[in-house]
């Protein structure tokens, strides 16, 4: 692949239970996301570069720094300078269902 980017990222690994976001902060000026759902239950996820740079390393930083299943934050739906209250956004650390087949796997 002659196109490719190189993301070069350093977490601080904090406890199996707990979370601290200055490195998943670090060097991001204009943060903005909001999730939006409507009646039949179908999810939006609207974010600026900043804001969906910041989610990749609170995802990445659940899944690869020996985080406990149950371990979760809550979060506003709209995250930014102005839109930190209202509805919350809880993002849990769990186990695949019974039955869950991975890419590449088959029954």
């Amino acid at each position: 692949m002659d196109d490719t980017v190189e993301i070069r990222l350093t977490l601080t690994r904090d406890t199996p239970n707990s979370m601290h976001f200055a490195d998943t902060y670090a060097g991001l000026d204009g943060i903005w996301y909001k999730f939006e759902s409507d009646a039949a239950g179908n999810i939006t996820l609207l974010a600026n570069s900043d804001g969906f740079e910041h989610l990749a390393r609170y995802f990445l930083k659940m899944a690869r720094t020996g985080k406990r299943v149950g371990c979760h934050g809550h979060h506003a739906l709209e995250y930014g300078s102005l839109a930190n209250e209202g509805p919350e956004l809880t993002i849990t650390l769990g186990e695949a269902p019974p039955g869950f087949f991975g890419p590449g796997e088959s029954i």
